[in-house]
């Protein structure tokens, strides 16, 4: 990896119960040198309800981002739906400074929309619903006020029908990405009418893929792949070269 690069992951999913890939996390940030950024768009952990001293891949995440942030590695995160829980307390607790869910960056020159990719789904109703109810403040206020036990028990139920559902096979008209609804964020969200976004970077429906010039909107979209059997990552450098990277693990 070259220095002063911006590098963007999503939906690793790290449990104790897979030690591959808290390793391949530690191998991967291990690389990254003195000036680079780390974006990490959601679902970093199988699921969070809260900081747990007996959770391993918390104490992976937070050990080995501090040792980048030594090196001179800065790591930002944003909101996944398993994760969706993490204040900005939390995660500066675990050396990441918390994102907005959507939001552009000026990276390497460029106006980069980075996001979850929930959001552009959106003719998934019934998601939808369950997102905006989630993030209701005083619901997610109830929730902290359970003891932690009674925390991890409910992650756990909901973690394991979230592993029960899987994106193929599923008609993407419904659960895939809304290129219109993407075009609506760029527009939104852009600084000025001088300065539209450049590349779109998101995760969640776990399909790697590039799309440029896509139904006629100027911004190119890169997708990012889920952690498993390989790792990928989206790499700017400091030449504004966008690129998709996908390793196997070992």
């Amino acid at each position: 990896m070259s220095a002063a690069a911006s590098y963007i992951i999503a939906d690793l999913h790290l449990q104790e119960q897979n030690p591959e890939l808290l390793q391949a996390f530690r191998d991967f940030v291990g690389r990254l040198h003195a000036g680079d950024n780390l974006y990490i768009l959601g679902d970093l952990f199988n699921f969070f309800v809260g900081l747990d001293p007996q959770d391993v891949a918390q104490q992976v995440v937070r050990d080995t981002l501090l040792q980048a942030k030594m090196r001179g590695v800065t790591c930002f995160f944003q909101h996944g739906n398993r994760d969706f829980l993490l204040t900005a307390a939390e995660a500066q607790a675990l050396n990441m400074t918390l994102l907005p869910d959507l939001t552009v960056r000026r990276i390497a020159g460029l106006n980069v929309l980075l996001a979850h990719g929930d959001d552009f789904c959106s003719n998934d109703a019934s998601y939808q619903r369950y997102k905006r109810k989630v993030s209701l403040p005083w619901l997610q206020g109830l929730f902290r006020c359970l003891p932690l036990a009674c925390r991890r028990r409910i992650g756990h139920n909901i973690r394991n029908r979230s592993e029960a559902e899987n994106f193929v096979g599923r008609d993407p008209a419904i659960y895939g990405v809304v290129v219109d609804t993407v075009a609506h964020y760029c527009k939104l969200l852009q600084k000025s009418d001088d300065a539209p976004v450049d590349v779109v970077v998101h995760g969640h429906i776990h399909a790697l893929g590039q799309f440029k010039s896509e139904a006629g909107f100027r911004f190119s979209r890169y997708v990012l792949g889920a952690w498993g059997r390989s790792l990928s990552f989206c790499l700017i450098d400091a030449q504004r070269q966008v690129s998709l990277v996908e390793e196997k693990l070992p």
